[in-house]
């Protein structure tokens, strides 16, 4: 059976990950998917409006960003390929999102709808499983970020970041890379001409 890339790529990101579920299961789990095409500088999600769908990237980079009431805009994070975005708020209590994510560059991905997701997972437990365990490392990493805008200086943040992810950082402007780490791009050119 042929099966397009970017369905293959979904495959192995899951099973790869060695929490229960099998390639060979997924035939069974029989998931509804749409072939998605996003360029840069679109959204996969809009901050404020309903945010129902599950993405799997299997090209491309976004990110998670919001906006204040009074403009200021923050970069909660970042996904790359291959990898899931989404709002795990909004899919699951079927309300608004309190974010938005962009593409940075473009993205090649499978939607879903996650109640028909979910349902899936229910009935296959080794999916589920592999999810959970995809949950678990996303909120590690979620409570790190609050650790590092706590106690860490903007320093230690921007270095920190560099370290973790070397990969984008000729990717991403400084306004984007100063308002991931809680800062103005003002305060960053001035510890990279610090840190040179």
């Amino acid at each position: 059976m042929y099966i397009p890339s970017q369905m293959a790529d979904f495959i192995t990101y899951f099973s790869d990950r060695k929490d229960g579920f099998d390639a060979a299961d997924f035939e069974k789990f029989g998931l509804q998917v749409e072939y998605k095409h996003f360029k840069k500088g679109e959204y996969l999600i809009r901050q404020g409006e309903q945010a129902s769908k599950l993405f799997f990237l299997s090209t491309g980079l976004v990110r998670y960003m919001s906006i204040s009431v009074d403009g200021k805009e923050f970069t909660q994070s970042f996904a790359t390929a291959p990898g899931i975005a989404g709002s795990t708020r909004a899919m699951t209590m079927e309300t608004e999102a309190l974010f938005s994510i962009e593409v940075l560059e473009d993205v090649v991905c499978l939607q879903t709808d996650w109640k028909i997701f979910f349902e899936r997972m229910q009935v296959e437990p080794g999916f589920l499983q592999t999810y959970n365990g995809l949950l678990e490392w996303m909120f590690i990493k979620k409570e790190e970020r609050e650790y590092s805008l706590l106690q860490q200086s903007a320093e230690q943040r921007y270095l920190n970041f560099i370290h973790n992810n070397p990969q984008l950082q000729d990717k991403l402007s400084l306004k984007v890379i100063a308002s991931h780490i809680g800062i103005t791009a003002i305060a960053l050119s001035r510890i990279r001409k610090k840190l040179k």
